[in-house]
């Protein structure tokens, strides 16, 4: 069962790398266990527009990955026409409640990336705040939202964010931030690590970024916690506090 689940969850995910005009995205899915909670997709609107989504359900394992293939499989039916992420993220949030399940909501980041005019439209239903990467410094893109799937009548801001080339984009599920914090306590808390950790590397590109993060959450060979190399897994794994997920877009 889990290895058929796994199968499922695997096959619904986009390709980890794309390359397009103005723009590189790599992404990269890291669960806690065979499966897990956290879920994504990006897709071209048209040649200048790209949308992208990145959701965490609460909890882990099946539970929470069947959760998150009903929250993405609903995704799939809306959002390519093009509507405001906020818009979205709204309909989303009424289709779940309507097939609520105890216990269970999802927090998620809708995106466009509007390369015409150079910029972000951003809403969030509660995902850890975006980080920007520009000229060796890093900020937050801070913008908050109520988990999907709790209340009906939540409606959702959204934020226009200027992007310029050269520009480098994080989205993350709090996996990513609470798993550093877990394999090296000694370094502090996990969202300082992060964002030293991009902040060191402000060349690189998305694929390798995303690749340093990656190798980041791979234990130490010295810990109890490493893991066991899985053979050519397309997401390796390991074990990790939560499901780690994330997306790198480098601006050309």
């Amino acid at each position: 069962m889990l290895r058929l689940a796994q199968m499922v969850q695997e096959s619904l995910l986009p390709p980890s790398r794309a390359e397009l005009p103005g723009l590189e995205l790599a992404a990269r899915f890291l669960p806690a266990a065979n499966v897990g909670g956290d879920f994504f997709d990006y897709f071209p609107l048209d040649s200048r527009h790209l949308a992208l989504y990145l959701g965490d359900v609460q909890g882990k394992g099946l539970e929470a990955a069947l959760y998150g293939l009903v929250a993405s499989g609903i995704l799939r039916g809306v959002h390519k026409a093009g509507a405001p992420p906020s818009s979205v993220l709204t309909l989303i949030n009424r289709r779940l409640c309507y097939r609520s399940l105890p216990g269970k909501f999802s927090c998620l980041g809708y995106a466009i990336v509007d390369l015409a005019e150079c910029c972000l439209i951003y809403a969030s239903a509660g995902i850890p705040f975006p980080l920007l990467l520009r000229d060796g410094g890093v900020t937050s893109i801070k913008l908050t939202g109520t988990p999907l799937g709790l209340f009906d009548t939540c409606q959702f801001d959204q934020t226009v964010v200027r992007l310029r080339p050269g520009d480098r984009l994080l989205f993350y599920s709090d996996g990513l931030p609470d798993s550093l914090q877990f394999l090296y306590p000694h370094l502090g808390e996990g969202n300082d690590q992060l964002k030293k950790l991009v902040a060191d590397h402000p060349d690189l590109s998305a694929a390798a970024l995303a690749d340093k993060l990656l190798a980041r959450l791979q234990p130490p060979a010295t810990s109890p916690r490493a893991a066991k190399s899985h053979n050519g897994d397309r997401h390796p794994r390991s074990q990790l506090a939560d499901d780690a997920t994330f997306m790198v877009i480098h601006l050309h």
